[in-house]
This record gives structure tokens, C-alpha cells and sequence, in this order.
């Protein structure tokens, strides 16, 4: 098993990737949230990213794993961990008292996902998986928002 140091390392390199794909498709500037994960729910920061300086509709936790965990264990596994993931980002929302929970994954080598609980709007490839999430492309799920649905505007 990596340790402490190695796996702290390659999640603020998930996270500061995931800024940058994020950016690039929401017209938005995302930058890792401060002792991401270590602020306490008051302060409204808890997941790994957000944009600053705005009141976020979303809270937004990244994982990057090793392996594959979607898989024939995402059907017959007993706690399949995107399940675990899930759980921690939706905890997360109600922490933050926003809208809309976003998880972002991968896995070594491979593109980045969403798990999301909207309904995909645009014709693209997703997967309905289970208590209202459904699994896409990070990509394909950015296609359906715009710029003004991350952030509610000031009055």
C-alpha cells in the first residue's frame, strides 16, 4: 500500500487535473479547495474543488484510483466503492448546503467520469446506475451545463 505522503501527492494532482478540465468546459476558473477535505463544514469548502469568490451550486469531490472499479463488481459487489464515493459526496452536499452533489473520477490511464444525479439532457453515453445517479464522460456531462448553472448569481 502507497503511503500517506504518496496518496495525499497523487489526490492534489487528481484535483489540480480535474481544475483544469473543469475550467476548460465551464468558462469557470477552478482551483483546489484549501486543506482540501480538513475544513470544517461551517465554512461551506467541504469536497476538493470549487471556484472562488462565488456561491457554488454544486460541491464537487475527485478520486483517482489505481484500478478499475467499473466493473462486473459495480453490479455483484456488496459495497461497490463508487457507492462509498457517492455516499461521501452527497454527505458533502448537504454539508455545504448546495444543490447539487458531482462526483469526478478516474482511474490510472484513463479519461475522466462523472456521477451525477441530473437527468442528461444531450444524446450522449451514460449509464443509469442506481439511487439516481447516473455515470458519464466528464466531458459528455459538461455539455449539458452551461456557465451561469455552476454559480448562483449575485443580486
Amino acid at each position: 500500500m502507497p503511503s500517506t505522503n504518496k496518496r495525499k501527492a497523487k489526490g492534489t494532482r487528481a484535483e489540480a487535473s480535474a481544475c483544469k478540465v473543469l475550467s476548460a468546459h465551464t468558462g469557470w476558473k477552478w482551483e483546489r479547495i484549501p486543506l482540501s477535505g480538513a475544513l470544517d463544514a461551517k465554512h461551506g469548502l467541504k469536497g476538493d474543488v470549487y471556484i472562488p469568490k462565488e456561491l457554488m451550486k454544486y460541491s464537487v469531490e475527485v478520486k483517482h484510483y489505481k484500478d478499475d472499479h467499473l466493473n462486473s463488481k459495480l453490479l455483484t459487489g456488496k459495497t461497490p466503492q463508487i457507492m462509498e464515493w457517492w455516499k461521501q459526496t452527497v454527505r458533502e452536499q448537504l454539508e455545504n448546503e448546495v444543490d447539487h452533489p458531482l462526483l469526478v473520477f478516474k482511474f490510472d490511464r484513463s479519461k475522466w467520469f462523472a456521477a451525477f444525479q441530473q437527468e442528461p439532457v444531450n444524446d450522449y453515453r451514460h449509464l443509469y446506475y442506481s439511487e439516481g445517479i447516473y455515470l458519464a464522460k466528464l466531458e459528455d456531462y459538461l455539455t449539458d451545463r452551461c456557465k451561469d448553472d455552476w454559480v448562483w448569481k449575485r443580486s
